[in-house]
């Protein structure tokens, strides 16, 4: 205490304190230095932005699909034997999730995987679930727990399923592809979607008579049309409605099989002969579309030419498809996906058209000893040599 200065309560506890703790003068000074310091950091460090990888949790999108698919094997003819394998190949990702994570890309979003450590953009982690109705709509309700940000659900079923599943808590719905949306209850109109879900539409059912008229254009002698597809699915039967008409206006007779599993569809395939139909055409059918491999297999085997209704289908060996690009239809999606990450709410985001594809395979008009004639190539947005 300094003499003559009136010693006030904070100088007596002040000195209290020190004896107490039996530290000295100059040890306080630096103690009080040091806090000083920490408080300046932490003032710093919590106005300082931290990078947008640190900020933002990944977005999370959960895939929601029939399948997995299996490859078709090529065996041209029937004096060619089959590869052999023990297990048939899979398809490990639909052409749909292949265009979304392309369309991300180009939007700037980046995988959340090891090997993109430090690139630039969003991050996103993809759960992909493929299976069996059955399986798919457990995959919903491990997605709806999590929750996933997003799910993309590829087919009819797979949409029903997700909004079943998330009614009582609701997470954005997008599609890469449905007929008829509003039709199936899905949206309140393609202007105004309202709700939680949202996309893009194929308009496979309308191609259909168009896909007839192609089929003969390519094939002068079709006069006997096999079509295959399960009974009571409402988009495959409003396609039979189109495929009917242009078979009449075409002297066309359609033998329409229907099948109920896939046991069922190997036993019908097993009649298939050049000598008894011209060509199969594939209907807007999850089921059918989902065993596609027995289909093209029977048609190069048989050589009984099979006209697809979207772009891979060619690409697995059909002689034509007509239809939406499944890739480009995943990858209009990602578009939907930027907005709702976003802010933007679903229901006020339009549902998109996507436009037709027509792709011709040569290798399979080889294979099946079919001659194609220079208009239809002319037509085509890609040729398969």
């Amino acid at each position: 205490m300094i003499p003559g200065k009136e010693t006030t309560a904070a100088d007596r506890n002040d000195a209290a304190w020190r004896n107490a703790r039996g530290l000295r003068p100059h040890l306080l000074r630096a103690g009080r230095m040091r806090s000083i310091v920490y408080a300046i950091l932490a003032a710093l460090l919590s106005t300082s932005p931290l990078p947008a990888e640190a900020q933002d949790k990944p977005l999370e999108i959960g895939v929601l699909a029939l399948g997995p698919r299996n490859l078709p094997t090529w065996h041209c003819g029937q004096g060619v034997p089959r590869l052999a394998a023990a297990e048939p190949r899979h398809e490990t990702m639909p052409f749909y999730a292949l265009g979304l994570l392309d369309g991300l890309e180009k939007l700037k979003y980046v995988e959340n995987r090891a090997d993109n450590v430090g690139k630039p953009g969003r991050r996103f982690v993809m759960d992909l679930r493929m299976g069996t109705p059955k399986e798919v709509r457990g995959f919903a309700q491990e997605l709806v727990r999590k929750p996933v940000d997003v799910i993309f659900a590829v087919a009819t079923a797979a949409v029903r399923i997700a909004q079943e599943e998330t009614r009582d808590h609701p997470i954005p719905i997008l599609f890469p592809g449905i007929s008829d949306p509003v039709g199936d209850g899905f949206v309140q109109s393609l202007a105004r979607p309202g709700g939680f879900i949202t996309g893009v539409s194929h308009q496979l059912v309308q191609g259909s008579g168009k896909r007839v008229e192609l089929f003969r254009e390519m094939v002068p002698n079709l006069r006997r049309l096999i079509t295959i597809r399960m009974a009571g699915y409402p988009v495959s039967e409003k396609s039979m409605l189109e495929i009917r008409a242009a078979a009449d206006r075409l002297s066309i007779e359609v033998m329409d099989w229907i099948v109920a599993n896939r046991t069922e569809l190997q036993a019908a395939l097993a009649k298939v002969r050049s000598e008894t139909a011209d060509g199969i055409m594939i209907t807007p059918d999850s089921f059918v579309i989902s065993n596609m491999d027995l289909v093209l297999e029977t048609s190069l085997a048989q050589r009984v030419p099979v006209f697809g209704l979207q772009d891979f289908m060619a690409d697995w060996g059909a002689l034509a498809a007509y239809g939406p690009s499944a890739f480009q239809a995943g990858s209009r999606v990602a578009g939907y996906v930027d907005k709702i990450s976003k802010g933007a709410k679903p229901g006020d985001l339009p549902v998109e058209p996507v436009d037709p594809t027509f792709v011709v395979n040569l290798k399979a008009a080889t294979c099946l000893g079919v001659n194609l004639p220079l208009s239809v190539l002319q037509q085509a947005d890609r040729v398969i040599r």
